[in-house]
């Protein structure tokens, strides 16, 4: 496994989207860009990649999981965006809520709305038999990674 480490000059790219396999999106960026230029801008995007797009989305085989076994996720230092159902762990990934997960067995899971104690949101079992925290999830069922579909 290599260490990849990113550094972005926030003076030079200000408002920076990092997506990753899954499609999962982070916005890094200040006020420095206008916010409907932004949209305007990344319409745009959207527009000429979808016009690209060939062949099959996710999730694939080839695609690595959101299961990052080696790293906690450090509960207790995380953020919610509620209203975009985003859950940022303390090493600074972004979790979509409203999303289902699957776990390694197949059974998916969805947010349950409500964080615990530390931090971590509580996630429910398709069929309400279970409610664990996403960390413990990840650990115990994982790896874990976004269903089609969405929420469940």
């Amino acid at each position: 496994m290599s260490d990849r480490f990113r550094f972005i000059d926030l003076d030079e790219q200000p408002f920076v989207v990092l997506i990753d396999t899954y499609g999962s999106a982070e916005i890094i960026g200040d006020d420095a860009v206008c916010k409907a230029r932004a949209a305007a801008v990344l319409t745009v995007v959207a527009d000429v990649l979808a016009g690209e797009h060939t062949g099959q989305c996710f999730p694939s085989a080839d695609a690595p999981s959101h299961s990052r076994s080696i790293e906690p996720l450090h509960a207790h230092a995380s953020t919610l965006d509620a209203a975009a159902r985003v859950w940022t762990d303390g090493t600074g990934h972004a979790w979509d809520l409203s999303l289902s997960w699957g776990d390694a067995t197949g059974r998916a899971w969805s947010w349950r709305g409500i964080l615990d104690s530390r931090g971590a949101p509580l996630m429910r079992s398709a069929d309400d038999a279970e409610v664990r925290t996403l960390d413990v999830l990840r650990v115990e069922s994982g790896p874990i990674a976004p269903l089609s579909g969405g929420a469940a």
